[in-house]
């Protein structure tokens, strides 16, 4: 049960900040002046950064215990960040898409360094670095360059924390409850030591991570928060064996902090500004790669263009312009881990791992995303607070299984106290913190059939994109025709992985991060920004099967009905999908009656699910022999724009009509998992996944009417255990009544905390675009029964 402190947070959140639109601060701010326009980049970069810590708005609203608030931005609608680069370097830039706003986040900075010695540590790291260049007697100017940006860069997060704690020593000279006027004067002694000085205690440890994480997100970059369990646990140890608070002091405490995560949501997204910059990319494009931009990720992904766009309620609610809002409108990649086994190789779960995730469910919060570690040490209680959260929950917290993760990373060369300590990136890939720089290109598996049936040809567009791999009637067998397939895939990894070696270290000319490069391996050492090239340890290149279970299912499609039975020709698959399957009723039919799909335990499509994911794992890791700059593991993944995905796809031989949705991540096409869950699950591990431990989610839709009661929490941990001894990566389980997702569309006012996965997030119900809400009811009108 809530406090009376949280039930007051929670109620403001909800009733008041969720209908507010946010103010962009900074859209038309240019720091660039006489005084610095000749320093280099990187470190106007830095005094962007500062810039930010002097002028964001400090607020300490009623009941908070932590305080700060970070500018507004979303992954869907983009951000503002002060501009700092010359006109010549803008046009540099823009060779390569790059400007400004060309930050990723998505790489976990080691916050735990700025919890255990400070700022003051850090800054005390760079000055020895500067000086060793010195010493030198021929110093290192782009590294001299970087450092007095990281330093300008933390000056700004300090002197957005000295501002909050003159601001909370005024508030408490003039408030008239002695409690209140208490809490604020420790506001501002904790917000005068930290983040400079290590923190000493839960209050102080939270606080120092909420500051540095409103500046680094604040210039735009979308970052996770990571392990909070572990990383805040010794102070909430040290708090409670000494007496200096109580547990339901923690818990307030946590609450507050949870709760800065969500005062940017705004569940009427039309509300909302779009600054998201169409055309602009994080990685950067190089010219000759310019027609392939379309299929990378990375904000490099023709499936987000609806992101330039506005939700036009005169435009078809189904529409491409309106799948984005509502979504990742409310998303910042602000992923948190708790449970897991520590470097050591101990289980890590804690306290606070059980209280973070009972104040996540109990506060009805969206923010931050939610993931669990779990293992085979694994304590009982864990699982079942587990299960009796999943079974009422709608869609977190996502499982990791460090059974598969762990010894994945291990295969690809990280060592294994690095790799027991991996976290997510803010959707679900996995990455080591402080020591791994990301990205992502999707290939477009569905489309590369499609280019098999066309020669090449992109139906939507007319463009010949994909290999011609020659006339139809030249396939003999099903063999023939998979390797054709098997061509197109290959040479879209290769353009991927070519692309990324290009564009290694593009956007350190124009968009360098050095206040988030203070907190990551070798940047220090080696007087480097983690944006150049391959500086961290670990250069993660993830290659996502996209579209798996529509591939899946129409190559199965075509085997059975063109080669065994020969009830249909290729032609004629060609001919259905070239007219979106209009006239073609009766083979339309055969395709879903009588073709296995994948999802259900059947051998016959899971033995093609098995052919894909090891030919496409077996040439992705071909490129490890061909380079040494980068890791490139493989992926399963549309994330939460399976919608906008599909909309870009033609019609398809699984029996999908052009423009509809494609399955999200690795989960089977909604209502074609007849045979529930447990089929689900054993048709997804069927294949050895160690290669895909950076990411393969398997979305899973329950009804909640089958999960009630005690045995209900048993069937769930049941069901969590099968799917990690199985060999499972990660799962996403969402539990739901139909009936009360259909009456949210009519009655949304009597639905605000509904909530749904949507592949890498999770999102209010109620804000989603109608072809999403559409898409999420389709999950649960078939396949979420228990047989």
């Amino acid at each position: 049960m809530l406090s009376e402190r949280l039930q007051k947070i929670k109620d403001r959140v909800f009733d008041v900040e969720f209908h507010e639109p946010n103010t962009w601060y900074f859209a038309d701010v240019n720091i660039l002046n006489d005084e610095n326009k000749n320093e280099p980049l990187v470190v106007r970069k830095g005094l962007s950064s500062k810039f930010l810590g002097e002028s964001l708005p400090v607020v300490i609203k009623p009941d908070e215990l932590i305080v700060g608030n970070p500018n507004m931005n979303s992954v869907g609608f983009g951000s503002v960040v002060p501009q700092y680069a010359t006109p010549k370097e803008e046009a540099y830039g823009a060779k390569y898409k790059l400007n400004e706003k060309s930050v990723w986040g998505h790489h976990p900075p080691y916050w735990e360094k700025v919890l255990n010695i400070g700022f003051k540590g850090i800054i005390a790291e760079i000055g020895d670095a500067i000086e060793k260049q010195y010493d030198t007697g021929h110093p290192d100017m782009k590294a001299i360059a970087e450092y007095r940006a990281m330093l300008a860069g933390i000056e700004g997060v300090l002197i957005f924390a000295e501002r909050h704690a003159q601001e909370a020593l005024k508030m408490s000279a003039a408030e008239e409850n002695a409690d209140r006027r208490r809490e604020l004067f420790q506001i501002y002694k904790n917000c005068s030591r930290v983040p400079y000085f290590p923190a000493e205690t839960l209050w102080e440890a939270l606080q120092a991570y909420w500051f540095t994480y409103c500046l680094v997100n604040s210039g735009g970059e979308f970052v996770p928060l990571g392990r909070v369990d572990q990383n805040v646990y010794p102070f909430y140890k040290m708090d409670i064996e000494s007496g200096r608070i109580t547990k339901e002091e923690a818990r307030d405490l946590l609450g507050s902090f949870l709760a800065k995560c969500n005062e940017r949501v705004c569940t009427d997204t039309k509300k909302c500004e779009n600054h998201y910059d169409f055309g602009v990319f994080s990685q950067g494009v190089p010219p000759k790669f310019a027609n392939d931009m379309e299929e990378t990720g990375g904000h490099e992904s023709g499936s987000y263009d609806s992101r330039s766009l506005m939700w036009k309620d005169e435009d078809d609610p189904y529409s491409e312009n309106n799948f984005n809002f509502g979504q990742s409108a409310n998303d910042w990649l602000m992923n948190m881990v708790i449970g897991g086994l520590r470097p050591d190789g101990e289980d890590g779960t804690n306290e606070v791992s059980y209280e973070l995730l009972n104040l996540r469910f109990e506060m009805d919060f969206v923010m931050p995303t939610l993931s669990a570690r779990v293992s085979r040490k694994t304590p009982e209680s864990f699982w079942r607070a587990l299960s009796e959260c999943l079974k009422h929950s709608q869609g977190e917290p996502a499982i990791y299984n460090d059974d598969l993760i762990i010894p994945g990373f291990v295969e690809i060369g990280v060592p294994l106290e690095d790799a027991r300590n991996y976290t997510n990136d803010g959707c679900w890939e996995c990455l080591i913190p402080g020591k791994s720089h990301f990205s992502y290109a999707h290939v477009q598996n569905l489309r590369c059939l499609e280019w098999v049936l066309t020669r090449g040809k992109t139906l939507l567009t007319g463009e010949q994109e994909g290999i011609d791999t020659g006339e139809l009637s030249q396939y003999e067998d099903f063999e023939d025709f998979y390797q054709a397939y098997c061509k197109q895939v290959n040479s879209q990894i290769d353009m991927q992985v070519e692309k990324r070696l290009e564009n290694l270290g593009l956007s350190c000319a124009i968009a360098p991060d050095p206040l988030m490069s203070s907190m990551f391996e070798n940047c220090i050492e080696k007087g480097r920004d983690l944006t150049d090239r391959a500086i961290v340890p670990y250069t993660f290149h993830l290659v996502l099967i996209t579209g798996l279970s529509d591939t899946v299912d129409s190559l199965t499609a075509i085997k059975k009905l063109v080669f065994e039975d020969h009830e249909a020709t290729l032609e004629d698959f060609r001919d259905a999908v070239m007219h979106d399957w209009d006239g073609y009723g009766e083979l339309l039919h055969k395709v879903r009656t009588q073709c296995p799909k994948y999802g259900n335990d059947d051998d016959y499509a899971d033995e093609i699910l098995l052919r894909v994911i090891r030919d496409f794992e077996d040439h992705v890791s071909g490129w490890r022999e061909r380079q040494d700059e980068i890791m490139v593991p493989c992926g399963i993944g549309t994330f939460e724009n399976y919608a906008a995905l599909g909309w870009n796809l033609s019609a398809s031989p699984d029996g999908r009509k052009a423009r509809e949705a494609l399955a999200p991540n690795y989960a089977p096409t909604p209502g074609m998992d007849i045979q529930g869950p447990t089929a689900v699950i054993k048709s997804a591990t069927k294949p050895e996944l160690l290669k895909y431990y950076c990411g393969c989610p398997l979305d899973i839709s329950l009804n909640a009417s089958d999960f009630m009661g005690d045995v209900g929490t048993m069937r769930m941990t049941g069901i969590l255990k099968s799917f990690c001894e199985l060999g499972g990566c990660i799962a996403t389980i969402t539990t739901c009544d139909i009936e009360e997702l259909k009456d949210a569309r009519l009655h949304p006012e009597n639905h605000k905390n509904l909530m749904v996965r949507m592949g890498g997030l999770s999102a209010y119900f109620i804000a989603m675009s109608p072809a999403q809400q559409e898409n999420i009811i389709q999950r649960f009108s078939k396949g979420a029964l228990i047989k």
